[in-house]
């Protein structure tokens, strides 16, 4: 079991050989919240789904990944497989008013957090050529950036040792600020011709935080620290599914995920759903972090909710609730 509160992006090996990555940073006392990404090959037949079986590795067991990750009729699968056969890993949220997929703390074996492999790493010595490429990228952007190499860390199959010769290079950046930084970096480190950003579609040319470095992909991300985590207790009242198109008003903690947008001045085309209080988007899902700038005009279909924190309340969308078609996007100028 962790001894400290895993974070967003935190790996955890649970007691039947499941690799969940955890998901956010606002969990139930007794688990946490997080995503199956790989299982062992002997227990794949749980579940209904199709699976990528790209030869991983872990403590000597096949493991498996489902190749679908984050569509909504791949996790409903993943739901009911877990129902079925291993129901400890479900938690049903009364206010959410949907069943959770899970990490009880007390099957948690082991704990893969980015900051510490890399701190490992680092000690120890890179063991190949991923993790040399991987020093390489990160001790280049450190000193562009002038973010210290004690904010960042690996994630993936570096962190997790599953990686193979094809493996990308995942890295992470704690802190909104350094993750600035660190963004403001790969311009500079393109412009002087050590790496490639990727600009494949409207996201990754907004984003810029993917690219190739010595013939490698790489992308790098944000986490919280700690100061900027709120463990105040919320509750959450979910009204209705919704479209709208609101004013960015502010992207502080869009870079996180869960993604947080401030909005302002939200019009819906169903004139039935009041959005005029609508202060928050939020997105689940990760590959809509960091896509709306401040003063751009988001657009958005996903889960109308209420939040509740003390004598506050507001209204917020949230993306991502695990029912198709939910979106976010923003409009050209």
């Amino acid at each position: 079991m962790a001894d400290s509160p895993l974070r967003d992006g935190d790996a955890v090996l649970t007691t039947h050989g499941f690799i969940f990555y955890v998901f956010g940073y606002e969990h139930p006392a007794d688990r946490y919240h997080g995503f199956l990404k790989y299982v062992p090959r002997d227990r794949s037949e749980a579940f209904d789904v199709e699976w990528l079986d790209l030869g991983w590795r872990m403590d000597g067991r096949d493991i498996v990944r489902p190749l679908e990750l984050y569509s909504p009729g791949s996790y409903a699968k993943m739901v009911e497989g877990i129902r079925r056969n291993f129901p400890e890993y479900l938690y049903r949220s009364e206010q959410l008013d949907r069943w959770m997929i899970t990490v009880p703390r007390d099957h948690i074996n082991r704990v893969f957090r980015p900051s510490e492999r890399l701190k490992e790493i680092l000690e120890k010595g890179a063991s190949d050529s991923l993790e040399e490429e991987a020093l390489s990228l990160l001790k280049m952007l450190a000193e562009i950036s002038g973010v210290s190499l004690g904010l960042f860390g690996v994630h993936g199959s570096i962190s997790l040792g599953t990686s193979r010769d094809e493996s990308d290079i995942d890295l992470s950046v704690y802190g909104a600020s350094n993750f600035r930084l660190v963004k403001r970096g790969l311009l500079e480190a393109e412009e002087a011709g050590l790496l490639s950003l990727k600009r494949g579609d409207r996201a990754e040319k907004k984003r810029l935080n993917s690219g190739v470095y010595g013939g490698r992909d790489f992308v790098v991300n944000a986490t919280r620290l700690d100061s900027e985590i709120d463990d105040g207790p919320r509750s959450y009242r979910p009204i209705c599914p919704m479209e709208a198109e609101c004013l960015c008003v502010s992207d502080d903690e869009a870079m996180f995920r869960p993604a947080v947008y401030g909005v302002q001045g939200c019009t819906s085309p169903d004139e039935a759903v009041d959005v005029s209080e609508v202060s928050e988007v939020v997105s689940m899902i990760g590959s809509y972090r960091d896509l709306v700038s401040r003063g751009e005009r988001i657009r958005v279909g996903g889960f109308l909710e209420e939040v509740a924190q003390g004598d506050d309340r507001w209204m917020r969308v949230v993306v991502g609730s695990g029912r198709a078609g939910e979106y976010l996007d923003w409009l050209d100028s």
